[in-house]
């Protein structure tokens, strides 16, 4: 190419790139914060949680939010305890071209990017999640500890805008899931779940300490059929491997589960479990390892069964 056109195809370029930068940075400088700011608070209102944040406004090329405090809607003295979040940035990605969101709280942080023009890409990652930070107990009402690295990545096809399907089809999906944690515990706590052996309505609980230890995980989802290929967990009261399949409904709620769960508690850490051990209790043995025992997930994601 002759040095002139080059030149010409340089200046063209930079034309291009200016134009695009002065779009993004006057979209970003003069979006209304205010506004939405007050459209976060009534959702959060409408959804039962009180939301404060110390600043909304742009950030380097994104919106950016500092010091965010969600809080349980009560009228108590003292008041609910707020979960504490440092950063939030929602912006575009250049590279893949697409949207980005990246959270940093719990000392961490998740980052997360939607992009693709032929299908839709969804990938997220979560690292350096310390669950004993950002107030989570105070938050939750369950002491927990341990770290948590996971990342997710998955690929839908494209759904045209305006359509009556128009909410991603996770039955379609195929991608990687893997999950590592360290040391993960609950060191006590309060809850209220459901026992099908004790009847439909939610149990009051108070959690004993419960150590779930080193945790490994890895998934595969090919066109909506997840396959557990590993899941280990070993502490000092619980050892536990699952495997088996998931078939991906439209939403998660709808997917159906089918797997195999196989746990070996310790006998002193069932009878700290109290309630809880009394349920475990009712799980057949494993037939090739009395030692062990076995159940299994059915059902429905929103609606699972275990026996």
């Amino acid at each position: 190419m002759p040095e002139t056109k080059k030149r010409r195809l340089l200046v063209v370029l930079g034309y291009i790139a200016f134009t695009l930068f002065s779009l993004v940075a006057g979209l970003f400088l003069t979006f209304p914060y205010e506004t939405l700011r007050e459209r976060a608070r009534m959702e959060a209102d409408q959804a039962g949680y009180v939301l404060r944040m110390a600043s909304l406004g742009p950030g380097f090329l994104a919106l950016r939010v500092s010091d965010l405090k969600v809080a349980k809607k009560a009228d108590t003295d003292p008041p609910p305890e707020a979960l504490r979040v440092e950063t939030i940035s929602f912006g575009p990605s250049l590279f893949p071209p697409g949207l980005s969101l990246t959270v940093r709280a719990l000392g961490g942080s998740v980052s997360t990017t939607l992009s693709g023009l032929t299908s839709t890409r969804l990938k997220v990652d979560a690292e350096g999640i310390d669950l004993s930070k950002g107030n989570l107990k105070g938050f939750s009402g369950i002491d927990f500890a341990g770290t948590v690295d996971a990342h997710l990545d998955v690929s839908l096809p494209r759904v045209a805008a305006g359509t009556a399907a128009a909410e991603p089809d996770l039955s379609q999906a195929s991608g990687t899931f893997t999950l590592e944690t360290k040391e993960l515990a609950i060191n006590g706590g309060n809850v209220s779940v459901t026992i099908p052996q004790f009847g439909a309505d939610p149990t009051p609980l108070d959690l004993p300490k419960i150590l779930l230890g080193n945790i490994s995980a890895k998934v595969k989802i090919a066109q909506g059929a997840a396959t557990v290929e590993d899941f280990r967990a070993k502490s000092a009261d619980l050892e536990a491997n699952i495997s088996g399949t998931m078939k991906l409904g439209k939403r998660l709620e709808y997917s159906e589960p089918n797997l195999e769960v196989r746990f070996k508690p310790d006998p002193e850490f069932q009878k700290r479990l109290g309630l809880l051990g009394s349920a475990l209790s009712i799980i057949g043995a494993d037939p090739k390892d009395p030692a062990w025992r076995l159940g299994r997930l059915t059902g429905f994601i929103g609606r699972p069964q275990f026996r």
